[in-house]
């Protein structure tokens, strides 16, 4: 009798544990949730960090959310945010979503005290659309149990107001603040939740000491932006930027943007005041249903993003960079090698190659690069041009200037990557390493996929998801990707430019990826001041030249035993004022603010700064 009371009690025993497990409890600093166990990993999906933005609350900085009693379930995701979505190849677009729509996800390996890294995911979309559940080919493509079992790390993926209900700059806004500006909720959205993980990931066996953000496209505009904002000091202290570089607009810019937005409704009439007022009655529907596509043709159109108000953010990225006033943190950045051939016309002639370019680049430069990207012959080689175009030009080249200034500014690693890997299916193929085709890689979500059915998820599929999620975990857990097994991913430095080309077998050859291209985008945009101060005699160059008087408020004297040098001047925005080799430069029409010296001595090339007053 004994004997089976015993047994009783361990079948009972054994029951507590397997329902305990089944349904996974924390006690969060705002009340206990319960979540799910998917296999070996567990998983709470929908978790408030902020009161919904709704009603009053709309176009106001996040509140943190009301503290609950009972138990919230977090079993299944959240709506997404409002929003108009449209796929790579579609213009039409589909209203969708909600505006309650603050919540993110965790998986855990488990929830105990182990201090697992931390991984953080911000999606893209354009900062106008995109969720943390988005899906593609019929997977959620941010899931995160695959990364979080794999790697024994803890996953994060977050949300965001987008389009205007999340950066709209209007007059009839800024008299709610008390500096007098408006934008940048969506911001501030993402900080309320870094600061959630940083309060609460440790209740999930995270590493609150040791948080990575990463994202892609708009995410990864998004990751860099966090980078240069003081207000996300200290809440990570990594960073993985994809397909993307820091990017905020002039206040001015957005708030004219703005105005333009809110007179497109006829029954927004009155002040300022009153035509919020009349805008926060609208439906979220209503405001959506007025976007176009941020991605037309292969032609990025940023309608709505976030700004330089002084407040949140103080600095253009590249202004911010350069004069080291930022978040310095390990950094992995890179681009895909054939960024925008989905969302490129499917049918291109050497005529619309020659159309883009006459259309899009100043006179000077048009026969620069049509010579760099012929139209060719035949439609085939047209179309290879013009994705090579908007690819080099939108994406991969202010990519690798940005690596470069990084480099440069902060003695944290900074690790580039080219990735190059396309499907193996016949269909997609031709398409090469499109946007986006990363994410599948990192997060192990093609498996999943329609794309990655049986058959489908070939070897080399196999391989580029355990590189990538490799590279991208290891370097979230000790701030440098390689580990025995993979081949060496040598540290970026600006001057020799080296990077890894991510494909089955990587490559960790290469430098100087497609230089005279990138330099020339670089050159066309007026964004040249980040390129290579690197070299084995720096040090003889910089002790060699002497720039006087600094600060100034009328000349710059450049004193150098040689006089056959060339020099750049650039304003604080990246703009060249001066290109020539003048050793006294009068500056006396130029306004006040930090001004940057490129001085190159043959092969030599020493990056200074000045200010003027």
């Amino acid at each position: 009798m004994k004997k089976n009371i015993n047994y009783l009690k361990l079948l009972l025993l054994l029951f507590v544990v397997s329902n305990t497990y089944a349904q996974p409890q924390v006690n969060t600093q705002y009340g206990t949730i319960q979540g799910v166990q998917n296999g070996n990993i567990f998983q709470f999906l929908g978790i408030p960090f902020a009161m919904p933005p709704v009603d009053t609350l709309r176009w106001k900085a996040p509140k943190e959310p009301e503290a609950w009693l009972n138990v919230l379930n977090t079993a299944t995701f959240k709506p997404e945010c409002a929003q108009k979505s449209f796929s790579q190849t579609d213009t039409i677009g589909k209203i969708k979503g909600s505006e309650d729509c603050l919540y993110l996800n965790v998986w855990t390996p488990q929830l105990d005290n182990s201090e697992r890294p931390v991984m953080v995911f911000i999606h893209g979309g354009g900062n106008q659309q995109g969720s943390a559940k988005d899906t593609a080919s019929n997977t959620a493509l941010y899931f995160g149990k695959n990364m979080a079992a794999r790697s024994n790390v803890v996953v994060v993926t977050i949300q965001y107001r987008l389009g205007a209900l999340g950066f709209l700059v209007h007059p009839g806004l800024e008299n709610e603040n008390i500096n007098n500006k408006s934008g940048n909720y969506a911001v501030l959205d993402q900080i309320l939740a870094l600061q959630w993980v940083k309060n609460n990931i440790h209740l999930f066996g995270g590493d609150t000491s040791n948080i990575t953000i990463f994202g892609e496209s708009a995410g990864g505009i998004n990751v860099g932006n966090l980078l240069i904002t003081n207000l996300a000091q200290g809440l990570f202290h990594k960073a993985i930027i994809q397909s993307a570089i820091p990017n905020i607009s002039a206040y001015a810019d957005e708030k004219s943007k703005g105005i333009e937005f809110v007179n497109t409704f006829s029954n927004a009439t009155g002040s300022d005041v009153q035509k919020i007022t009349y805008m926060r009655s609208l439906h979220p529907d209503s405001i959506v249903a007025k976007y176009t596509s941020p991605l037309s043709g292969g032609l990025l159109q940023q309608n709505f993003q976030p700004t330089n108000d002084g407040i949140i953010f103080t600095q253009f990225p590249q202004q911010a960079i350069e004069s080291g006033n930022y978040n310095k943190v390990p950094v992995i950045i890179g681009s895909n090698s054939d960024e925008m051939s989905l969302n490129a016309p499917q049918v291109v002639t050497p005529a619309m190659v020659t159309a883009l370019v006459n259309a899009r680049l100043p006179l000077a430069y048009r026969q620069q690069v049509l010579a760099l990207y012929p139209p060719g012959s035949n439609n085939a080689e047209a179309r290879k041009s013009y994705v090579d175009i908007l690819s080099d030009a939108q994406f991969n080249a202010p990519v690798k200037r940005i690596a470069r200034c990084l480099s440069i500014s902060q003695n944290e690693s900074v690790w580039n990557y080219w990735f190059s890997h396309a499907h193996t299916l016949q269909q997609l193929a031709p398409f090469g390493a499109y946007h986006g085709i990363e994410l599948f890689y990192v997060l192990n979500t093609l498996e999943n996929s329609q794309l990655g059915i049986g058959p489908l998820f070939k070897a080399e599929d196999d391989s580029v998801q355990r590189i990538t999620r490799s590279y991208w975990t290891n370097f979230a857990a000790i701030g440098n990707p390689n580990a025995t097994g993979l081949t060496n991913w040598n540290e970026f430095e600006a001057g020799e430019d080296c990077y890894l080309e991510i494909k089955a077998l990587p490559n960790n050859t290469q430098c100087k990826l497609k230089e005279q291209k990138f330099d020339l985008w670089d050159e066309i945009s007026n964004q040249n001041q980040c390129l290579t101060t690197v070299s084995v005699n720096k040090n003889t160059i910089s002790n060699s030249i002497l720039l006087y008087p600094n600060p100034t408020n009328h000349s710059i004297n450049i004193n150098a035993g040689n006089n056959n040098l060339k020099v750049k001047i650039f304003d604080a925005l990246g703009k060249k004022i001066y290109d020539g080799n003048q050793t006294e430069i009068d500056l006396s029409k130029n306004a006040s603010g930090i001004y940057t010296i490129q001085i190159e001595d043959k092969s030599l090339v020493l990056t200074k700064k000045f200010v003027k007053f």
